[in-house]
């Protein structure tokens, strides 16, 4: 299972907050600020990005310090927490490797809950959960680590969605889904009671899926049809 390092954490447990620093500027990120701003609690210092255009610039308010070589130093400097700003439309290895890069500087990963979405307290997850405004995660639903639950999305009772896995806006699953590791279920998506979605297995904006997706797969349409390999 891909989510065996998922930790068990109550809504009344989760990461304590402190320093943190984005790793990303884009808009997945300012998602992201605007959901710890309204969790409370998180010192939001600013955001690191490769893209030298940004340095300098503000995204949701924050300053884009510069590239991720700033990380040790705003380490040293107290910032104990960092999130994954990136987002994706596809399966693809940039959060991943971003998640990587953030523990591999020793610190620790941010869960980003919005208040205004629902965590079952009798839910489990690894490290640096992303859930938007209005997503929910029903009961014994396990997720694993730098999982998106966005704006909307629903991951009904006993689900399994593995780690660097995307649930996108407005996306369902439905009881006891399994999601492989670093998939992504695409906008609007509906996923049938007890379908298996595979490893870094991309579904389509819409699609309703009956059926399991095998790993690497693309799948489309109503009722989704393989229409391609995965990114």
């Amino acid at each position: 299972m891909p989510t065996g390092d998922a930790r068990r954490v109550a809504a009344t447990e989760a990461v304590v907050p402190g320093r943190v620093v984005g790793l990303g500027a884009g808009g997945h990120a300012k998602v992201v600020v605007e959901a710890l701003r309204a969790a409370g609690g998180w010192e939001l210092v600013g955001l690191l990005d490769p893209d030298r255009s940004l340095h300098g610039a503000t995204a949701a308010g924050l300053p884009v310090l510069g590239a991720d070589d700033l990380i040790d130093a705003l380490r040293r400097d107290g910032v104990t927490h960092g999130f994954v700003g990136v987002g994706s439309v596809r399966p693809a290895p940039v959060r991943r490797r971003v998640f990587e890069a953030v523990k591999a500087h020793g610190l620790l990963l941010a869960d980003a809950l919005h208040p205004a979405a629902f965590v079952s307290p009798s839910a489990t997850w690894g490290e640096g959960l992303t859930v938007l405004a209005m997503g929910v995660i029903n009961a014994e639903a396990t997720l694993g680590n730098n999982v998106i639950v966005n704006t909307g999305g629903i991951v009904e009772h006993d689900c399994v969605v593995g780690s660097h896995a995307h649930v996108a806006p407005g996306a369902r699953l439905a009881g006891g889904v399994h999601v492989g590791e670093g998939a992504h279920v695409g906008m609007g998506a509906l996923v049938l009671e007890g379908v298996r979605i595979g490893t870094n297995a991309m579904v389509a904006a819409g699609a309703v899926v009956r059926e399991d997706v095998p790993d690497g797969a693309t799948v489309a349409g109503v009722p989704a049809r393989v229409v391609g390999e995965g990114g």
